[in-house]
């Protein structure tokens, strides 16, 4: 039986594989920081989410990637 998380972990690793296809040349970290996955902390580390569910984390990646899939597209 999968979980919400599991699915959402899944999805996660679905979206990352997408963007390594997409952009071959960028590093992993990048792919991470691009996606809103490694998100800066207050002090100017990178935050520690060790404690955000995986739900949330798939749903702030997916909003950014529509962000950016609409900042993308050329104008009507």
């Amino acid at each position: 039986m999968t979980t919400d998380r599991q699915e959402a972990n899944f999805a996660l690793l679905a979206l990352l594989l997408q963007e390594v296809d997409d952009h071959p040349d960028l590093r992993f970290g990048q792919l991470l920081w691009n996606l809103g996955i490694l998100m800066p902390g207050s002090s100017g580390n990178i935050l520690d989410a060790h404690a955000e569910e995986s739900t949330v984390t798939l749903r702030r990646v997916q909003q950014r990637l529509e962000v950016t899939k609409q900042g993308s597209d050329p104008p009507d």
